[in-house]
């Protein structure tokens, strides 16, 4: 994956007219930006935004999914006094 450098100095190698081009693209998705309202059409804007880089032969390969943040189990249940407190005097 490239990073922002990297992406920076290739469109500085780009023909002018890619430039514009690249300008007009990026700058669109940011008109796009302020219209997100749900996760699936953050998801949609960041596989855009690669496509449109790639498509721009400014990165070579697809950007992995964003990871969903894991759930939480929920809290065992224990008998007695709190298991932190239990840690705590043993280690005295």
């Amino acid at each position: 994956m490239s990073t922002v450098e990297e992406i920076l100095n290739a469109a500085k190698t780009l023909p002018p007219e890619d430039q514009a081009e690249l300008k007009r693209r990026l700058h669109s998705l940011d008109n796009d930006r302020a219209e997100i309202t749900t996760k699936e059409e953050t998801r949609d804007l960041h596989a855009r935004i690669h496509r449109a880089l790639y498509e721009a032969g400014l990165v070579k390969e697809a950007a992995p999914p964003p990871r969903r943040p894991r759930k939480r189990p929920p809290p065992i249940k224990i008998r007695g006094k709190p298991l932190s407190e239990t840690i705590i005097e043993d280690r005295r």
